[in-house]
Formats: C-alpha cells, sequence, structure tokens
C-alpha cells in the first residue's frame, strides 16, 4: 500500500505563520507591561530640624540635620522593596551633612515614613566663606534653606515575582528649616527619577 504523498508548506504559509506568532508575542509583551508597569513613587520631605547645629573652629560644621521623610507606593498591584536610602542635604550646591536608612518592605498603595539623621561631619573639611556667611545670615533671619537629595536601590514584587534593582533618585528643593520654630513645617515635595 502507498503512503500518501505529503505536500511541503508553502513559502507563503511559512511566512504568515511567523508573522501571527511574532504578533501573538508582541501582544502579550505589550499586555503584560500594561498590567504591570509601576507608577512613579512618591517622596517628600514632611519634616525637618537641626540638632547641635553650630559652626567649628575650623570651618566646619557640627550637628545634624533630622529629616522625616514620607515614602508613597501609589501602585495598586505593585509592591516596593526598599534596600537602602542614602540622604545628602546641601547648600547652594555645597554638601553639608548626610545620612543612610535601612531597607524596609512597602506594600502596595501604602505610605511609609522614615526618619533619618544627615550628620555633619565636621573635621572632614572647611566649607567655603561664602557658604559659612550665606548660612549664619540665614540662621540669624531664623530659617535656613536647604536641598535635600535621596538615592535608594528598589526592587517591584509582583507577588513572588521580583524585577531588577532600579536606582532612584529624588531632589527635594528648598526645605526650610525654622529655627525660631522648630514644629512648624510645611511638606516639600520631591522631584523622582527611576
Amino acid at each position: 500500500m502507498a503512503e500518501p504523498r505529503r505536500t511541503r508548506p508553502s513559502t507563503f504559509r511559512c511566512a504568515a505563520a511567523t508573522c501571527l506568532a511574532l504578533l501573538v508575542v508582541v501582544v502579550v509583551v505589550v499586555l503584560l507591561w500594561l498590567f504591570l508597569h509601576p507608577s512613579k513613587l512618591y517622596i517628600s520631605v514632611d519634616h525637618a530640624a537641626t540638632t547641635g547645629f553650630n559652626f567649628t573652629a575650623a570651618g566646619g560644621l557640627a550637628g545634624a540635620f533630622d529629616l522625616t521623610l514620607r515614602a508613597s507606593n501609589p501602585n495598586a498591584r505593585a509592591g516596593v522593596a526598599y534596600r537602602w536610602l542614602d540622604v545628602g542635604v546641601w547648600y547652594n550646591g555645597t554638601y553639608l551633612a548626610g545620612g543612610h536608612a535601612p531597607g524596609f518592605a512597602q506594600p502596595p498603595g501604602d505610605d511609609t515614613r522614615v526618619d533619618v539623621a544627615a550628620r555633619a561631619a565636621p573635621d572632614a573639611w572647611t566649607l567655603p566663606r561664602d557658604v559659612q556667611e550665606g548660612i549664619k545670615r540665614e540662621r540669624t533671619a531664623g530659617k535656613l534653606t536647604v536641598d535635600v537629595h535621596v538615592v535608594a536601590k528598589v526592587r517591584f514584587r509582583y507577588g513572588v515575582v521580583r524585577t531588577r534593582k532600579y536606582t532612584v533618585r529624588a531632589s527635594c528643593p528648598a526645605v526650610a528649616i525654622d529655627f525660631a520654630s522648630p514644629t512648624s513645617f510645611h511638606r516639600v515635595p520631591c522631584h523622582v527619577h527611576i
């Protein structure tokens, strides 16, 4: 008995099947991206004060900036795992103090407050004369305006699935520290980049 003869698929059919398979893959990837794409994170400075703020004899700065940051996760499906946060305090482009906060896990739709003490290293460097004079002038007026910069490493979590590590950079301009009334403070939103 003779076997039926097999026909080879035409080039057109192979090309059409390949295009259909690619289209299905693109649609699946786009749907996954739309479903899993995390929303932008929000960071703000909720409170700022100073402790032991003074100048050293060598022209350095002593003391610490006590900062309370608020990290907001607006994602409805994705949790965020912060590995760590580094915080720097700057005045007119000059670095004044820095601090580190340990990591934390944040569920979807959550706000987390993070307290950081950004300590100045009084003997590490001498501040430029114009920076010293500017800080003294503002302190005499009762308010010191600084910039706060935050750098953090994060991962997004969707159930048991985790994304790669992202570097989050936040810039919080014009954070006003009130020496006369340290309890009054207006929240300062930060510009966040991932």
